[in-house]
């Protein structure tokens, strides 16, 4: 820090700079900023600093992004963020000044003028002690779902494009290599750059759909716990003023980027209810299958924003060691995302009634990974409408034996399919033969990936109140009854066949952090590099 910059930080670390008077000033700081909290108000003044994404060198660059600071940032948080004001050198001293002042010869700085918000009611705040809930994740979802809807999407031809997201997220990487060794390990290094732009490659035909169905808007960028303050207005704070290419993006990378830093804080439960809250509000059935890779992307950021703080020798030797610390926890949880995000056959089965579809559902918040529903695919084979129910007696009609084989055919062929095209595949269906499970298990080995049976369980009771509650809504596309239950009971084969460490027997009525967490778990020893044949991620 320069001899200017010193006495400035010293001139606002004293109350009597201030107007209000506050009884004391606090001071924190960024890789980017510097904030003096005082009293009721927090001032920020933007470091000169010049990174490979943003150059705050320029005393009117910098005073163009506390503008742009404000009017951002007001769209979430109006009565939060008050003003811009000069900090003018008078030759003898340091003084605030007023809307007056803004274009004086004199001004030497600019700070953002906000309101303070209460740090215990900060989301970070609030799930280190445990209080977030299911309440707090659909208020903030109903919020951001209402906020993406009035931003703009103008420019999502721009931004949305495969080759927008692989400039942006390869990008990021490119500026993360300089700390190779450092923050991560070349081998690291490589298998985030791997994963990051394989996802690309296989996934363009969506990405040019989202940008088509205008779901690239004009967020906020920078989504994390600390920035969301669960107060009468929700207000969220701290939006990315310095780049539109950054602030602009999918809406599923905006909710990667908060469900990614609730993952980081232990609650990766909330994670997930995050991502399926928003995804029915907003009716974006296909942002699960993007919140792995967006997660993995969100957490490479975090990785370098720590890390350059650690090298900002202006930041005390403790923090930033701190910082260090940090950004090497964020690239190990992008390396956790990488590695379930990378081609696998998940089978999801059991008994109708059983929860597979909610268990599919969830693997795919997980992974990414398309789901192949065997109901869906029987009555398209059909032809037949999803919500149409044909009556027939158990194992007739289209659920005769030759329909079944040619609807898990069909399923192994879609799963097939996308394995060679370089993504996983969920399979959601009974599997009660042990003649298809060989067939899952053989194209597995084919494909060179690994496999997980995650078996679904529930009592008999459960699993019928289940189906009649679901044939009482009339909904659903499975055409299970309380009748199909009993017959298929009777003739499910125990699962032997599948190694031990690849079969996971999964009870759907445990809460959702336990959910989570064994699904996370049956996942991370798949992938183990042993291989197949040890270990046992559940009670099979």
């Amino acid at each position: 820090m320069d001899t200017a910059r010193s006495r400035l930080v010293a001139a606002m670390m004293r109350p009597d700079f201030y107007p209000e008077k506050p009884p004391a000033v606090e001071f924190r700081q960024t890789h980017m900023s510097c904030v003096f909290i005082a009293g009721d108000l927090v001032y920020k003044i933007k470091k000169p600093v010049h990174f490979g994404f943003v150059d705050a060198f320029d005393l009117c660059t910098r005073f163009l992004f506390c503008r742009e600071e404000v009017r951002l940032n007001r769209r979430l948080a109006p009565g939060v963020y008050l003003d811009v004001v000069p900090i003018i050198d008078d030759g003898s001293r340091y003084v605030l000044g007023g809307p007056d002042d803004l274009y004086q010869d004199r001004v030497c700085e600019y700070a953002v003028k906000m309101r303070r918000l209460p740090e215990d009611r900060m989301l970070d705040y609030i799930v280190r002690a445990g209080a977030a809930g299911s309440p707090a994740i659909e208020a903030i979802a109903r919020k951001l779902v209402s906020f993406h809807t009035g931003v703009s999407s103008a420019r999502a031809d721009c931004y949305g494009s495969p080759a927008a997201v692989r400039r942006v997220v390869l990008g990021n990487i490119e500026e993360c290599r300089p700390h190779v060794g450092y923050t991560l390990e070349p081998s690291e290094f490589e298998a985030l750059e791997r994963y990051l732009g394989g996802f690309i490659d296989s996934h363009r035909e969506l990405l040019n759909k989202r940008a088509m169905d205008g779901r690239i808007r004009e967020g906020h960028g920078d989504l994390r716990c600390e920035h969301v303050c669960m107060n009468e207005n929700l207000d969220i704070v701290d939006c990315v003023e310095f780049d539109e290419a950054l602030r602009y993006a999918d809406v599923a990378s905006e909710i990667a980027f908060l469900a990614m830093d609730l993952d980081s804080m232990g609650v990766s439960h909330l994670a997930d209810e995050l991502v399926e809250v928003y995804a029915r509000m907003a009716e974006d059935p296909d942002l699960a299958t993007l919140s792995n890779f967006y997660k993995c992307h969100r957490a490479c950021v975090r990785g370098k924003v720590d890390t350059l703080k650690s090298l900002d020798q202006e930041v005390p030797a403790t923090e930033r060691e701190r910082a260090r610390d940090r950004a090497r926890s964020k690239f190990a949880l992008a390396l956790s995302y990488a590695a379930r995000g990378r081609p696998a056959l998940l089978v999801v089965c059991g008994l109708v009634g059983s929860g597979k579809s909610t268990a599919a559902e969830r693997l795919r918040r997980l992974t990414g990974f398309e789901i192949f529903n065997s109901d869906r695919i029987r009555k398209g084979l059909a032809g037949i409408s999803e919500r149409e129910h044909p009556r027939a007696e158990y194992g007739g009609g289209i659920y005769g034996a030759g329909f079944d084989r040619l609807t898990y055919d069909t399923l192994i062929d879609h799963a097939r399919r996308s394995l060679s095209e370089g993504r996983g595949a969920v399979l959601d269906a009974t599997f009660k033969s042990q003649f298809h499970r060989r067939a899952a298990m053989a194209l597995a080995e084919e494909m060179r990936v690994p496999i997980l049976f995650v078996e679904c369980r529930v009592d008999e009771e459960e699993a019928l109140r289940r189906l009649t509650e679901r044939a009482a809504q009339g909904t659903d596309i499975s055409d299970a009854t309380p009748e199909v239950y009993r017959h298929q009971r009777l003739e499910y084969p125990p699962i032997r066949e599948v190694p031990a460490k690849c079969h996971l027997v999964f009870d759907t009525t445990i809460d959702g952090r336990s959910a989570v967490r064994s699904l996370e778990q049956a996942l991370a020893m798949i992938f183990e590099p042993e291989g197949i044949g040890s270990g046992h991620p559940g009670a099979a």
